[in-house]
């Protein structure tokens, strides 16, 4: 299977305006890009990491209304969960990961997991493929990563400012670390990526533009 990497990291948010500032707060960074997905009835804000990737804050669009299907009756990103849904009650959270593939079909068959099926999305000129579960659920709680494919292998990153933010690890916990590890071997992902034993969830660590370090973890932000 051919080398991936980490294309971008998902942070989930119940109203997104009010997650924006918190998050912009703590890792002393702005949110510069912004878009809607009519198929999800969903919105985001996007800020510029090293090299391609980059970090996005999503939130369900009161504005939009969701259009169900007889295949599809849920938002990505397990934002219509319920217990995803009081999580983000109580703060900002960290949903999941994205990384970037060549072939989305071949690697969705051949991954070692159910990341979902393949589907075409678009938010203004952008257009890409995605791994969505019809369920909307995520693989492992967002441990296991979610697939993505861009034409030409050009994403939103490069047309972003440079935010000065560096990811400089995503920390995974798992029950069966060791399956976990296994599955990213295979996906011969790259980037800064630490697997250990623990419930199953992910933390996102960050060096901020004045030099210091940042953790973005469960419920961090709770009370801000």
């Amino acid at each position: 299977m051919a080398m991936s990497n980490i294309d971008h990291i998902v942070i989930g948010a119940a109203n997104l305006e009010k997650a924006t500032k918190k998050v912009e707060g703590l890792l002393q960074t702005k949110f510069s890009t912004s878009g809607k997905h009519s198929l999800m009835a969903t919105h985001n804000r996007l800020a510029r990491l090293q090299n391609s990737a980059y970090m996005e804050i999503i939130a369900t669009d009161p504005s939009a209304t969701f259009p169900k299907s007889c295949t599809r009756e849920k938002r990505w990103f397990s934002l219509d969960s319920g217990k995803t849904k009081r999580r983000l009650s109580r703060a900002p959270q960290p949903l999941c990961w994205v990384i970037a593939v060549n072939n989305i079909e071949q690697t969705a068959s051949n991954c070692g997991y159910e990341p979902g099926g393949v589907t075409e999305m678009s938010r203004g000129d952008f257009r890409w493929k995605l791994t969505v579960p019809d369920s909307g659920e995520l693989s492992e709680n967002g441990v296991l990563p979610v697939l993505i494919e861009w034409p030409n292998a050009k994403n939103p990153a490069q047309m972003m400012p440079k935010s000065g933010l560096i990811l400089k690890q995503l920390l995974l916990s798992h029950p069966n670390p060791n399956s976990i590890e296994r599955i990213l071997s295979k996906l011969d992902i790259s980037g800064p990526i630490d697997v250990k034993l623990g419930e199953p969830g992910l933390q996102f660590s960050f060096e901020k533009p004045d030099g210091s370090n940042v953790l973005f973890s469960e419920n961090c932000l709770a009370g801000v």
